[in-house]
């Protein structure tokens, strides 16, 4: 996990990464499964910063790609991920709920 810090010292944004094998690309990457930002630290520079350690890390650890997804509607991040260079893969996202047994009680 990656910090930004704003002037102050204080965190005020984090990236998660890990790297991982895409069977898609048939290649390993650095996924990034978060990349946050409080809203009061945008705009300074705080999100380039961690994206060029996100960045920094997959160069470190010998991968040639950083991997992650954001929502259709999370507009800012679009944009955002637009003005660094990123291009945008067109798939959907899907999750399947998984019941959970039934509870068995024992006597």
């Amino acid at each position: 996990m990656l910090l930004a810090e704003n002037a102050d010292g204080v965190v005020a944004g984090y990236a998660a990464c890990s790297a991982e094998f895409a069977f898609w690309d048939a290649r390993d990457h650095l996924h990034m499964d978060c990349l946050y930002l409080a809203a009061a630290a945008r705009g300074q520079g705080l999100g380039v910063a961690l994206m060029e350690g996100v960045t920094e890390l997959a160069r470190e650890l010998g991968l040639e790609q950083v991997q992650w997804q954001t929502p259709d509607w999370n507009e800012g991040a679009i944009r955002f991920y637009d003005r660094l260079g990123a291009a945008s893969n067109p798939k959907f996202r899907y999750a399947l709920p998984v019941e959970r047994p039934a509870a068995t009680s024992f006597s």
